[in-house]
């Protein structure tokens, strides 16, 4: 890595090299007080068709709901807020994420498995909600179960998700 100075300013600048497929963005973001960080977001034109799809409710849903997803599994899990840290959220909770009504959230949990969006899984005793990896929106490496959960559907769509 390169470093730069601004004979004007003196800050310092680094040159990075960032290796990225065609369909992946990256975006250079500044927070406040911190250095700058780099991050890849998946966003191929196969997954913006199958968002595409959604209903402007079953989006908005997923939207809020999709923060709960634990990294790698995609289970929707508490986080001491909204439910208990680890344990799986229930469609009620999901609910109050999305702020809508239970029968409106059922309503659209239902979709979602039909469609496949979602799925069932049994962790410990109590089920879970997964989101399928075709639809998550950020650009983890999916963990070998969640991935033989929705084996069908990735197979499917033809996408070799382990190629990320």
């Amino acid at each position: 890595m390169r470093q730069f100075v601004d004979p004007g300013t003196g800050e310092v600048f680094y040159e990075e090299l960032i290796l990225r497929r065609p369909d992946e963005i990256v975006k250079v973001f500044r927070p406040a007080g911190r250095s700058a960080k780099f991050v890849k977001i998946k966003a191929s034109q196969k997954a913006k068709r199958r968002l595409r799809k959604l209903s402007l409710a079953e989006a908005g849903f997923l939207l809020k709901i999709a923060p709960y997803a634990s990294e790698g599994t995609n289970l929707l899990e508490g986080d001491n807020e909204r439910g208990q840290k680890g344990i799986p959220l229930s469609v009620k909770d999901l609910a109050r994420i999305a702020d809508c009504s239970y029968p409106q959230a059922r309503k659209i949990v239902k979709a979602f498995i039909e469609q496949r969006v979602l799925r069932r899984a049994e962790i410990v005793g109590r089920t879970a909600l997964a989101i399928n990896p075709l639809y998550s929106l950020n650009g983890k490496a999916a963990e070998t179960s969640l991935l033989q959960l929705f084996r069908e559907e990735i197979t499917e769509v033809g996408e070799d998700l382990d190629s990320d």
